[in-house]
């Protein structure tokens, strides 16, 4: 630890699906208060973003790519798995990421890591050098979701499981203060009448990726199912920013991880928490 002058400045980006849109807001934040991280690290989404800035893309260029997608867009990245376990096999995920991604770490403007979970092992399983898309796309294998993936020896899915936010992966790569963003969902449903019937699955999933303010979460089978896993993330997410030197918590946690049309309240979101940590990260990196 350094006793004067600058400290580096590690971003741990957290997962959330469509509440990791916040993480864009964060860094337009920081990027434009001079206060851009020297380390990234990432689970799920905040991998991809993560990814994507640390190879050299400013906040503005991946707003752009988070702001273009539209329904059909979005649609058109779903590829629908048969009989493998998932709902979508993530190949045009993967394929969508290695258009925009240098093939290895090794090529990344700046050091980032992400971590997914070993199924094969039961353990976290960081990524920091190699092959940058395969472990992106392993990072965010939401269980269920996407069909995981697999290499010689491992299972990877997402590391939402084991490791929420890597604070502890920031910190070893060399950071020396840590900022954690956290965006893990409430894990809360909408109580609707008693003899409400249950909405279909497709139906479910369109309301929620339309991303409009008025929809709420409701009792379907889907919706109690994603409620749970956010418990569960959330309590594994308190454990894993404990070491944290700060937290930034965008306002994003009662939105769906299905949202991804709800994108610029979510970005915006992000910008109003980090406009909030703005002078605490100047004080513990020593930035002024």
């Amino acid at each position: 630890m350094r006793l004067f002058g600058p400290r580096t400045l590690g971003l741990a980006l957290g997962g959330g699906s469509a509440r990791g849109l916040a993480h864009i807001g964060v860094l337009k934040v920081l990027d434009a208060e001079g206060l851009a991280p020297d380390i990234l690290t990432g689970t799920s989404m905040g991998a991809v973003v993560g990814a994507l800035y640390a190879a050299g893309m400013t906040p503005a260029e991946i707003e752009t790519i988070a702001l273009g997608l539209d329904m059909k867009g979005l649609l058109g990245l779903a590829d629908v798995a048969i009989r493998k376990g998932a709902m979508l096999s993530g190949d045009r995920i993967e394929a969508f990421l290695a258009e925009r991604l240098p093939a290895t770490f090794e090529e990344l403007s700046r050091p980032f890591g992400c971590v997914a979970t070993d199924l094969t092992r039961g353990t976290v399983a960081e990524f920091t050098s190699g092959d940058l898309v395969t472990a992106v796309r392993a990072s965010m294998s939401v269980p269920l979701v996407f069909v995981p993936v697999r290499t010689n020896d491992a299972l990877y899915v997402d590391g939402f499981v084991t490791e929420p936010v890597p604070v502890s992966l920031a910190q070893r790569l060399g950071a020396e203060v840590v900022a954690a963003v956290e965006v893990a969902g409430s894990g809360t449903v909408t109580l609707g009448s008693a003899d409400e019937k249950e909405q279909g699955l497709i139906k479910t999933l369109h309301g929620a990726l339309a991303g409009e303010e008025s929809w709420k979460r409701g009792t379907s089978s889907l919706e109690i199912a994603v409620a749970t896993l956010e418990t569960f993330e959330r309590r594994i997410t308190e454990a894993s920013i404990a070491d944290a030197d700060l937290v930034i918590s965008p306002e994003v946690h009662g939105v769906s991880g299905f949202e991804f049309m709800a994108a610029e309240r979510i970005i915006a979101a992000g910008e109003v928490a980090a406009r909030g940590a703005v002078e605490q990260v100047r004080r513990k990196t020593r930035r002024r």
